[in-house]
């Protein structure tokens, strides 16, 4: 890969890193929005195996994967932020992400034509969506960030690392949310509040019990998200080998199906005309910086 390949995988991967810390939006999604997600299963569920590339998927992956952890620490407070101040605009950004896959998805092979199986696939990852949806209820806005950390135990963190590893499999499938599943798994808020002022934090107050405390939770979930991700995308890489069209189609379905999770209404005054403006810029960028063919 050329630097300026590199360069934009590093942002897409911040891109990915955003979408994963928002309730109802799928990393998985993004990286289907950007054209890299049959890559980047491939990278995750055979850069152990492929020795002959096993040092190209490293690389493609440690790039990726920063400009994740870069984005998810940076911007959890911004993200607070928005959701607090400009939540419809926000939302209808990433539906605009979103609605420009379809395409990307829809063309992602060349034998796409509809048939029963296909067909089957779309609906299922339609419901699955859905089904998770209506699990979750009012959950994302029932809790509230947890601002003091108190002494966790040992069956805390390795509860951490489990819930890590079931949502990263949530992460890499589009249309799921990885940030869905930590509400389900009544995490969410803790992790987020963990990464909120994080750096000024430890700016302030140096390696505090309640700095070391944040990292400790951190620390548990990232092991159980790369856990998760190594194991399920071997899944996702055979799945796109053997059945590539029932598997997109499966797909097209997940990310069809997170509208129904994701859609907030809608209001006509400024708010709405802001939301409108936004999903055109968010499909923009989507049908602009999407892979071709």
């Amino acid at each position: 890969m050329k630097l300026a390949e590199y360069i934009r995988l590093f942002f897409v991967g911040m891109a990915m890193g955003v979408a994963n810390i928002i309730p109802g939006v799928s990393g998985g999604t993004i990286a289907v929005v950007f054209g890299i997600y049959e890559e980047l299963m491939q990278a995750l569920g055979n850069f152990y195996s492929d020795k002959i590339k096993r040092w190209e998927y490293v690389k493609y992956l440690v790039v990726l994967f920063i400009g994740s952890g870069i984005a998810i620490v940076a911007l959890a407070g911004v993200l607070s932020w928005c959701f607090e101040n400009y939540p419809l605009m926000t939302v209808y950004f990433f539906m605009g992400l979103i609605l420009g896959s379809i395409p990307v998805v829809i063309k992602s092979h060349h034998d796409m034509k509809i048939d029963l199986g296909r067909l089957l696939s779309l609906i299922l990852g339609i419901i699955l969506v859905v089904w998770l949806a209506i699990l979750q209820g009012d959950s994302a806005e029932a809790g509230s960030k947890i601002s003091e950390f108190n002494s966790y135990s040992l069956w805390d963190y390795g509860y951490f690392l489990v819930c890590g590893a079931i949502a990263a499999s949530a992460m890499i499938v589009p249309g799921v949310s990885g940030s869905f599943i930590l509400i389900l798994l009544g995490i969410y808020w803790t992790v987020l509040g963990s990464l909120s002022g994080l750096f000024q934090l430890i700016l302030a107050d140096g390696f505090s019990d309640e700095v070391i405390t944040r990292f400790a939770i951190l620390s548990s979930l990232g092991i159980g998200v790369v856990a998760g991700i190594l194991g399920f995308s071997r899944i996702m890489s055979w799945a796109l080998r053997r059945y590539p069209a029932i598997t997109m189609y499966g797909i097209l379905g997940l990310i069809i199906g997170s509208f129904y999770q994701i859609y907030p209404g809608f209001v006509f005054n400024l708010n709405g005309l802001g939301a409108v403006i936004t999903l055109l810029i968010g499909l923009f960028i989507s049908l602009k910086f999407a892979k071709k063919g």
